[in-house]
C-alpha cells in the first residue's frame, strides 16, 4: 500500500512538471494561409519570397472634385512619386511574380512608335535592354509593344513554320485551371488587345477609343513553347500600376507598369502545367 502512494505521488509530481513545462513553451505561430496575400499586392501570394526589385520615379495625376462631385483627372496636375517594381517567386507552385515593374512612360498620340517596347526572358525572370534584344546580343522570349506595349510578340519563327516552336495560344481559361497545354502545334507569334469597337481574335483584354482604358480579361490564360519545346504558362494581369480592379479614368493609374505571372514546364515537350 505504501508502495502504491508513493507511486501516485511521483505520478501526480511528474504530471505538474510536464504542465509547468508547457505553460513556459513559446506559443504556436500559426500558419499563413494560402490565401494571404503579399503586403501592398492584391494577388501575389504572401507565401512567394522576393527575387529582385528596382526603384523609379513616375508621375501621378492628382484628381480634383468638379461642382458635380466627380473626380476629374489632368495630367497637368501631376505630382513626381517613388515607386518600386519587384519580381517574386511562389516556390510551392513555381510561379513567377512580376509586380508593378516599369515600362518607359510614352506617347499615346505618337501609336506604336510613341511608346518603347518591353523585352523579357522567362528564364532570369529579368527585363531585357532593348539595344540587346534588338541587335540579337541577349535572348529574349516576350515582346511587349505598341500603344500602352499592350500587344505581345514571341521571337518565334513566322507563321509558315508549323513546328509550334516559339509560338502561343490564348485559352479561355483562369490561370490556375489550365493544367494542360493542347498537344496540337501553336501558330501564333503575337496576342492583341481586343479592341472593343473592331473584331479581333482571342486578345488579352479589351481596349475601347471612347475612354482609353485597358481591361484585363480574368479568364484569359496564354501557353507559350519556347524554342527549346518548353511550355509556358503566362498571364498578363495588367499594365496599371497596382494591378487595379477597377480603372475609372485613363489617367487614375499609371502606365505602363507590368504586372503578369507565369509558371515554366522545364521538361521539354511536358505538357503539365498544373499550378494548384
Amino acid at each position: 500500500m505504501k508502495n502504491f502512494t508513493l507511486w501516485i505521488w511521483i505520478l501526480g509530481i511528474s504530471m505538474a512538471i510536464t504542465s509547468c513545462s508547457k505553460d513556459t513553451d513559446s506559443p504556436v505561430e500559426p500558419e499563413v494561409l494560402d490565401t494571404a496575400k503579399m503586403a501592398g499586392t492584391n494577388w501575389v501570394p504572401a507565401r512567394a519570397v522576393k527575387i529582385r526589385d528596382t526603384t523609379y520615379n513616375y508621375s501621378k495625376v492628382i484628381p480634383v472634385t468638379d461642382a458635380s462631385g466627380k473626380l476629374v483627372y489632368d495630367k497637368a496636375n501631376s505630382q513626381t512619386r517613388e515607386g518600386k517594381g519587384y519580381v517574386y517567386y511562389d516556390e510551392k507552385f513555381k510561379v513567377v511574380y512580376v509586380v508593378d515593374w516599369p515600362g518607359q512612360q510614352g506617347n499615346a498620340s505618337g501609336g506604336a512608335y510613341g511608346f518603347v517596347p518591353m523585352y523579357f526572358n522567362f528564364d532570369t525572370r529579368h527585363s531585357v535592354v532593348t539595344a540587346a534584344a534588338e541587335a540579337g546580343t541577349a535572348t529574349w522570349h516576350l515582346k511587349h509593344y505598341d500603344i500602352y506595349n499592350a500587344y505581345m510578340l514571341t521571337d518565334g519563327p513566322a507563321a509558315s513554320d508549323v513546328s509550334g516552336k516559339g509560338k502561343l495560344r490564348v485559352h479561355r481559361t483562369p490561370f490556375d485551371e489550365l493544367d494542360e497545354a493542347l498537344s496540337t502545334p501553336m501558330v501564333r507569334t503575337d496576342v492583341q488587345i481586343e479592341m472593343e469597337e473592331f473584331t479581333t481574335v482571342d486578345g488579352w483584354g479589351s481596349y475601347r477609343l471612347s475612354d482609353h482604358i485597358l481591361r484585363p480579361y480574368k479568364d484569359r490564360t496564354i501557353i507559350f513553347q519556347l524554342r527549346d519545346g518548353r511550355y509556358v504558362k503566362y498571364q498578363l494581369a495588367s499594365l496599371y500600376r497596382s494591378n487595379p480592379t477597377v480603372v475609372n479614368d485613363k489617367y487614375e493609374f499609371e502606365a505602363p507598369f507590368y504586372n503578369f505571372r507565369y509558371f515554366i514546364q522545364q521538361t521539354p515537350e511536358d505538357r503539365n502545367l498544373k499550378t494548384r
